[in-house]
């Protein structure tokens, strides 16, 4: 294989900072982004459909109609989805035979060659193409408007779905940081059982009466009508660490009733 590499986005330092950021690449929740995969392939009749990442050396293939786990390959000039990182358009390339740029392709040799094409760029809010989300038939194969429409939808909500998870991820590390340094500076204690307890009697949990007396002797509960309960000093601390369980149920009742983005799509065809 050519040892020669694609081009790379003008931002690619900046863009392989974003995609770090996310910590897909190396994590381990990759099946939340097979249904995207799924849907595309149901919708538009073609045979393979994957979502990949790009870091500085490698597409990283994240998910697949096939079920193939992560797999990993280098951005040489062959690479056709690399080439889908330099532009914020897909790229629809309905016979590859026929390609002027890509007719020579290697890969065309083989009897089992994939003719069909289709690229999109998965681009976050910050503008960065994180990857791509591309699309393989063995057969020519032309999208029209309506599909290309879709597949662009489908390409919006997966950078979302990495945003919010980011966001998420980069939130809880944070509240985890101010929880602790919060009850530390109240009990003096650098032990994780009585933070554990703490966190459990806020959320409303049961603990045994051994954890409840440690956490009187630092005027955090109380007793109240026979229930274990956070004191005023213990309600004080938990606004402190940000934690505030009638806000987080009342963000979860405003979801609830939100259609899917599948519901959206199938909505629209």
């Amino acid at each position: 294989m050519s040892t020669i590499l694609a081009p790379k986005p003008k931002n690619e330092d900046r863009r392989v900072v974003a995609v770090k950021r996310t910590g897909i690449i190396d994590g381990e929740q990759t099946d939340n982004f097979s249904i995207f995969c799924e849907v595309a392939k149901e919708l538009t009749g073609f045979e393979y459909v994957s979502f990949s990442l790009f870091d500085e050396n490698f597409q990283c293939n994240i998910a697949n109609t096939d079920g193939v786990e992560k797999e990993k390959g280098e951005r040489h000039e062959f690479n056709i989805c690399s080439y889908v990182l330099l532009s914020s358009e897909p790229t629809l390339i309905p016979d590859l035979s026929k390609h002027e740029k890509w007719k020579s392709h290697p890969s065309l040799q083989d009897e089992d060659r994939w003719l069909g094409y289709a690229g999109f760029p998965v681009i976050n809010k910050d503008n960065y193409a994180l990857g791509t989300f591309c699309l393989l038939n063995r057969e020519p194969v032309a999208l029209d408007d309506k599909k290309i429409t879709l597949l662009k939808g489908i390409c919006e909500r997966i950078a979302h779905q990495i945003d919010t998870q980011t966001e998420q991820k980069e939130i809880t590390a944070e509240t985890v940081q101010i929880a602790l340094k919060s009850f530390q500076a109240v009990t003096n204690s650098v032990g994780s059982a009585e933070l554990n307890d703490f966190l459990s009697l806020s959320s409303g949990k049961r603990i045994s009466e051994t954890s409840f007396l440690k956490l009187v002797e630092f005027d955090l509960a109380e007793h109240e009508d026979g229930e274990m309960v956070l004191s005023e000093a213990g309600r004080s601390l938990q606004r402190k660490m940000k934690l505030q369980p009638k806000v987080m149920k009342k963000s979860i009742i405003k979801t609830q009733n939100k259609p899917t983005f599948l519901d959206e799509l199938l909505g629209e065809l």
